[in-house]
């Protein structure tokens, strides 16, 4: 199809296959697109496209049959607003023929009921279709925050064995000695030490068994593949207990080093004679890694400097001292036998979840997704008549899907009702289009699998279908973009002629190099630009390089701003001006460091705004605006209201706040400078 090409922007490199995408009739359509290559924008035109289309003589398809998925409130809200949009643009645009006027000015009018929004909200709408035959009350409610159920499960989970009473928690839902195992096993890993609570901090989370139940819950529609049992290996451990010994021995002193080392492995004899698995364990928690320093713990001794390695890891610099750690594999059996007790426990927790949620009377979104799955699997009938309600489906950032969600989306396409698997389903011709960036499914957002994906791309390719790669970036510079290629074929891989890109087996992707899809930017500025800072700076100690760093940040981006006046692209007008302080954005791995960088910026005056982590709450200004918030809904609170009546809203000092009380029945003191200043 012969596609006018938006006025926005110039023909992309890859405006053919665009162009078949969007117009593509009677097949299946699986987009492959990389970052900032406007996956979205090629679903809305398809949908457009599909229900207006651009030659008046192929048959429209009524937006209210026509469903568009995609995974985040913010992405369906979105997504809508874009439909929006590109359904008025078409309307106000020239040359406009009478039928394609009319079909576009249904589809706007349809747009607000029709089935757009996430895959959640859209199993919601099916099964208030169906509730009974899904097994739910017909005024089911929703629990939209799941923090709360997830907390209520743990919490009475660890009650009960604490208690010893997890069969009677679950009795009725998990045979009696499947509980007990799973209290023995949970009871068992508080007794090794491991975290019952995970901890949250600057640097990130430590996990605890609360973390655990979590996961047990939110993936319960696929069970848990456990391995069988394999008692550990006491005879092995001893002999590793007494390599690091061995190691030890060529130690030229007693250095703290080999001194924290030695007591470790007296302790773990100690241990692994007990056999008692539990107690191995706990001492290895309890001896961990730690944070040894070859000058400063073990005074230069090489010897005593290997043992610790040994332990520990192998020491790069040196070379490598044994392979792998005496620690880690110390630890994995007795790990490992824990681990699979633990995952064995999941129907418990699913069915103190499933409690949990019957005495509040809701169900969560997995709920959902699973009903929906279970009834389109299990009741044909039921099947054929939700798909007569869509001649198509659409579904956005489709590496965000996983099985369940795939399954749903699969078996509503599906040419008939006979499969009861992802893969057993014949797609029906021309019911599907799925765009998605195979490289974004390695983070594995909300279960996200890479293998999922390559299972659909299969079934879709089964039957007939087009397939478009699209690589043109408009997003980034095209200097940026050489870089960023550059660097992906390094930690990637490049491309292989011939092959598929990503390999769903091991989990990984190959680079797809992005083309450019907008003009340079004017002038030759270089795409990626490295702080003044020498290396040897480095060695003055990590305190005083972050100063240093926070300082030539803040004089660059000065520099960049006010000097150099660096022209940029503006978002909304699409022409050149100069870059301005709300064009950049400074990011980190973690917040921490950040409070070096703000006095820096207020020394030059720069302006900005703290995003992320606790950065907010821990301005002072912040702070009052919130208290002054919260007198305003609760007069009474006086902590609040001295923050409302202080600077920067009223700026009254509370001394004198203070002195206008006391004046109130003191005729002498009414005149006095500070009850005049709190009065006015």
């Amino acid at each position: 199809m012969n596609r006018p090409v938006s006025p926005r922007r110039p023909p992309a490199p890859d405006q053919a296959e665009r162009d078949a995408a969007i117009g593509a009739r009677g097949v299946n359509v699986l987009v492959d697109a990389g970052a900032g290559t406007g996956k979205t924008t090629i679903l809305v035109d398809r949908l457009v496209e599909l229900v207006a289309p651009s030659d008046d003589a192929a048959a429209p398809l009524d937006l209210g049959r026509v469903a568009a998925i995609t995974f985040t409130r913010k992405a369906a809200g979105e997504l809508k607003l874009r439909i929006r949009q590109a359904l008025l643009e078409r309307l106000a645009g020239p040359g406009l023929s009478g039928v394609r006027r009319d079909r576009l000015a249904r589809a706007l009018a349809a747009l607000d009921t029709a089935p757009v929004g996430t895959i959640h909200s859209f199993a919601d709408r099916l099964l208030r279709l169906r509730p009974m035959e899904a097994r739910l009350s017909p005024s089911y409610d929703i629990a939209e925050e799941t923090a709360g159920l997830h907390r209520e499960t743990f919490d009475r989970l660890l009650h009960a064995v604490e208690t010893g009473t997890l069969a009677g928690e679950v009795a009725g839902l998990v045979p009696p000695e499947e509980a007990r195992r799973a209290e023995a096993a949970f009871a068992d890993a508080l007794d090794a030490g491991i975290r019952a609570e995970r901890r949250v901090h600057a640097w990130g989370e430590e996990p605890g068994l609360d973390r655990l139940v979590e996961r047990l819950v939110e993936t319960r529609d696929v069970p848990p593949v456990v391995p069988p049992p394999e008692a550990p290996d006491f005879a092995r451990a001893a002999a590793l207990v007494q390599e690091l010994r061995g190691f030890l021995r060529r130690a030229a002193g007693d250095t703290k080093g080999v001194r924290i080392l030695r007591s470790a492995a007296e302790r773990l004899d100690e241990a692994v004679a007990t056999k008692d698995p539990k107690a191995v364990l706990r001492e290895l928690l309890r001896i961990g890694e730690p944070d040894l320093q070859k000058k400063r713990d073990f005074d230069g001794d090489a010897g005593g400097w290997d043992a610790y390695q040994a332990w520990r890891g192998d020491d790069r610099k040196r070379g490598k001292v044994r392979e792998g750690p005496i620690r880690g594999e110390l630890l994995a059996p007795f790990a490992r036998d824990l681990a699979r007790r633990l995952v064995a426990a999941a129907p418990v927790a699913v069915a103190i979840h499933d409690r949990v949620k019957a005495r509040r009377q809701v169900v969560d979104q997995v709920d959902l997704l699973l009903r929906l799955r279970d009834l389109l699997r299990h009741v044909p009938a039921v099947r054929a008549e939700l798909q007569a309600l869509f001649d198509h489906v659409l579904v956005d950032e489709f590496q965000d899907t996983d099985p369940l969600q795939a399954e749903i989306v699969l078996f509503l396409c599906e040419d008939g009702t006979s499969a009861r698997s992802l893969e057993e389903v014949r797609l029906a011709p021309g019911r599907l289009t799925v765009v998605g960036d195979p490289k974004q499914s390695i983070y594995r957002f909300r279960r996200a699998d890479i293998s999922v994906y390559a299972r659909v791309r299969e079934v879709v390719r089964a039957g007939p279908h087009l397939v478009a790669r699209l690589g043109a970036n408009f997003r980034s510079d095209p200097s940026l973009l050489r870089f960023l290629n550059g660097r992906f074929d390094e930690l990637l891989g490049p491309p292989a002629a011939g092959s598929e890109p990503f390999d769903p087996v091991r989990g990984t992707v190959r680079n797809e190099p992005l083309l450019a899809g907008r003009e340079p930017r004017a002038g030759s500025q270089p795409p990626v630009e490295l702080l003044p800072l020498h290396a040897g700076e480095a060695k003055a100690g990590k305190p005083l390089y972050r100063a240093l760093e926070a300082r030539a940040l803040a004089a660059w981006l000065r520099r960049l701003v006010e000097v150099e006046r660096r022209p940029i692209l503006d978002p909304t007008t699409k022409t050149l001006r100069p870059v301005r302080y709300g064009d950049v954005a400074v990011l980190a791995f973690s917040t921490v460091q950040l409070p070096l960088l703000f006095p820096e910026l207020d020394r030059l005056g720069i302006p900005y705004a703290p995003r992320g982590g606790t950065l907010f709450l821990e301005d002072a200004l912040h702070r009052r605006f919130l208290l002054a918030l919260r007198a305003l809904a609760d007069p009474d609170d006086g902590v609040a209201k001295a923050a409302l009546l202080r600077a920067p809203f009223f700026a009254i000092d509370l001394d004198d706040l203070a002195r206008e009380r006391a004046a109130r029945g003191d005729a002498g003191a009414q005149d006095h400078p500070g009850v005049v200043r709190a009065r006015a």
